[in-house]
């Protein structure tokens, strides 16, 4: 109770604060539209325009939606938020056979018993859904739209302190994790089934991952506010936009962030990262995350990165451009204002003909704390189109493998993550492997290249030999990411160690040191020193985003374990805030 009203108190604050900008002033309090009229009144960039998919009461509070390899939209609603876990009453539909208008001919109810969800995902034989406080499981055989069985918890422990900021908007990564944003008003203590408290892992804010096949699960970065969702550009660098604090962020394995509240778990953090934006809106309630990679929209839209305005009831966009080690974001433009007040956009997501689905909450009050006020008999999902777009049927899972690996040279990322899943859900296959291993070496598109080094990942296709040449490829962007996957299970091997100590000295690109400093967070202290010291020694990146910071949460336990050591590299350390930072936890002793 007390985090809702510091949520609402924060919220209503930012109304108060000064005066708005035309453009920014909120739509004046109206009566419900009936869907097709709201979208024929949604203000959008010229040759595009907005569909109605479903609506009340074909679909009421749509919290979450996901896609399937057909096309297919499963829809999580809610109408027992913001009670947790409440009545089991709520559904996961199936839309789908979609009209030249968008509308979806045909709607299928999965299951009728859930009683809070906020996350879906599907892949790996069956559905992932978040229902607090549980990740839970249900079974699916090929051609069947009912569970094979009863949902099983995949990992408990899962909070319901605060219900707007619980497990949320599920996504596969280009490593092949499920990945998933959590809030800072809810506390956690996630593990599988009867996992003693020693084998949970403690998350109040950040993003956090799952992986399908290994069963393991852990925070990815920790930090921020109520996230609600995280997507991968061109190169794969991740993002995030958070509420009340600065909205956005670059989403970095490892990385601590500046807290909306509370204390990060380790108190030797001195400091946190900040946000990759010099702007900002007025300090409100955001939601969902999607870097446009569908193909298909005008160039210009390509790797920038939509998020919903829930209390100006916009669609933001905005551009993210190249700063040091990392990205910084900047302004571009509102790509959806709706004139309708009810309007609260959560979801986008493009899909397999490149346009972008979009759901809506559909609320006269933007903040659950008023929950005297809300409807829960509405719910929408609209389709932005461009008016070149050519809709058509698919059906991945039909697909060979070798068509599967030529998907990941497609122009709509829609059918690259969907086959790079289907591939590894396939196995490990040795002409696939091979197809990817030749795409990996000879493309002279880095992108195409580190779509192939993912998918030869998932297939179990990136072995010590395949790595020790991807670290020297000519994209630092492929040599970062082949690090952080080599170092997925804090195992390199010690060739690829010796390799990571060299690069630490010598690489020239900071986006490359910046993955060390992560994959050093992973590897065992002892074997660490090397790549802390290499890091250590660049003067050049004293003043950059990420890296001193970075560098400082790899080096933090190595000093507190051996002070010898750590005197060491203060004395050659070229970097003043990690030369700071080790004083001081020298000073504080041996843990």
């Amino acid at each position: 109770m007390r985090s809702s009203l510091l949520f609402y108190l924060l919220t209503t604050a930012t109304l108060l604060a000064g005066p708005l900008e035309d453009k920014d002033r909120p739509v004046a309090r109206t009566e419900a539209l009936p869907a097709v009229e709201a979208a024929r009144q949604m203000k959008l960039p010229p040759g595009f325009s907005a569909q109605v998919v479903a609506a009340e009461p074909d679909v009421v509070q749509p919290i979450a939606f996901t896609m399937d390899d057909r096309g297919r939209l499963w829809v999580v609603e809610n109408t027992n938020y913001p009670k947790c876990p409440g009545e089991p009453k709520d559904r996961i539909l199936i839309f789908e056979d979609f009209g030249a208008d968008g509308r979806a001919r045909k709607r299928t109810v999965f299951f009728d018993r859930l009683t809070f969800a906020s996350g879906i995902a599907v892949g790996h034989g069956g559905v992932w859904v978040g229902a607090p406080p549980n990740l839970v499981f249900f079974p699916l055989k090929d051609g069947d739209d009912k569970p094979a069985g009863e949902p099983q918890v995949v990992l408990d422990g899962w909070g319901n302190q605060d219900t707007h900021e619980t497990l949320n908007n599920f996504i596969w990564g280009p490593d092949g994790w499920l990945y998933g944003t959590h809030g800072v008003f809810t506390s956690s203590n996630v593990g599988r089934p009867g996992a003693p408290a020693g084998e949970r892992v403690k998350v109040d804010a950040g993003v956090w991952r799952y992986h399908p096949v290994k069963k393991k699960f852990e925070l990815y970065a920790e930090g921020g506010s109520n996230q609600w969702g995280v997507d991968w550009d061109d190169r794969g660098q991740a993002f995030f936009e958070a509420c009340v604090i600065p909205h956005m962020w670059q989403c970095i394995q490892g990385a601590r962030y500046q807290r909306q509240g509370g204390q990060h778990v380790n108190k030797f953090t001195y400091d946190d990262l900040k946000t990759i934006a010099d702007f900002e809106y007025e300090k409100r309630a955001y939601c969902g995350a999607m870097i446009y990679l569908g193909g298909q929209w005008p160039k210009e839209f390509r790797d920038t990165f939509f998020f919903n305005d829930i209390h100006m009831n916009k669609l933001r966009c905005e551009k993210l451009v190249r700063a040091g080690s990392g990205m910084k974001s900047e302004r571009f433009m509102d790509f959806l204002a709706s004139p309708d007040a009810w309007h609260r956009g959560l979801s986008p997501q493009y899909g397999p003909d490149g346009s972008v689905f979009l759901s809506d909450w559909y609320d006269k009050v933007p903040c659950h704390q008023q929950k005297e006020f809300t409807d829960r008999s509405n719910g929408r999902i609209y389709k932005l189109v461009h008016e070149s777009v050519k809709p058509g049927s698919v059906d991945l899972a039909k697909a060979g493998d070798d068509e599967l690996v030529q998907m990941q040279l497609h122009e709509n990322d829609w059918y690259v993550r969907h086959a790079r899943r289907l591939l590894a859900e396939r196995g490990p296959k040795p002409e696939t492997q091979a197809a990817l291993r030749k795409m990996l070496r000879e493309n002279p598109d880095e992108t195409r290249k580190l779509r192939a080094l993912w998918a030869l990942h998932g297939v179990a296709g990136l072995d010590e030999e395949t790595a020790l040449v991807a670290l020297s490829d000519r994209s630092e962007y492929v040599r970062a990411w082949t690090i952080q996957l080599a170092c997925e299970d804090g195992a390199p091997t010690v060739a690829e160690l010796e390799i990571f100590a060299k690069l630490a000295r010598d690489e020239a690109s900071p986006v490359v040191r910046l993955y060390l400093a992560s994959a050093a967070q992973r590897i065992d202290v002892a074997k660490r020193w090397p790549i802390l010291e290499g890091l250590a020694s660049h003067a050049e990146d004293a003043k950059d985003h990420n890296l001193p910071l970075m560098l400082w949460y790899a080096a933090e336990p190595a000093v507190a374990a051996d002070l010898a050591k750590g005197a060491e590299l203060l004395a050659n350390c070229k970097i003043p805030k990690v030369q700071e930072f080790i004083t001081r936890r020298m000073a504080a002793g041996a843990k």
